[in-house]
């Protein structure tokens, strides 16, 4: 029972600093779009790129309202497998980021 009661704050403070990254990459969009382009970019290169992020956040806020969603409803709480694959997950984040 040490193991279950141990992941489930686990995944819930892994499940919050998930969604802290998201809003702080939506908050410094612009220094983040400008840091992948060249130099001197044009502005088509920029609201490409603009739109790239916006989908891929939102798409990531999406899927997160659907796991936390899960997880309060408690259908995958105390599921101990669940818990430690989102929170390995989690943990990893991508690298284009």
């Amino acid at each position: 029972m040490g193991r279950i009661s141990g992941l489930v704050p686990s995944r819930f403070l892994t499940l919050l600093a998930h969604l802290v990254v998201v809003i702080t990459l939506f908050w410094s969009r612009d220094s983040n779009i400008q840091a992948c382009l060249p130099l001197r970019f044009t502005p088509e290169e920029y609201e490409k790129q603009d739109i790239q992020l916006v989908t891929a956040l939102s798409v990531t806020l999406g899927l997160f309202a659907v796991e936390l969603a899960g997880f309060f409803s408690g259908v995958s709480m105390f599921n101990s497998t669940q818990s430690l694959i989102c929170i390995l997950s989690a943990l990893r984040l991508p690298s284009s980021i």
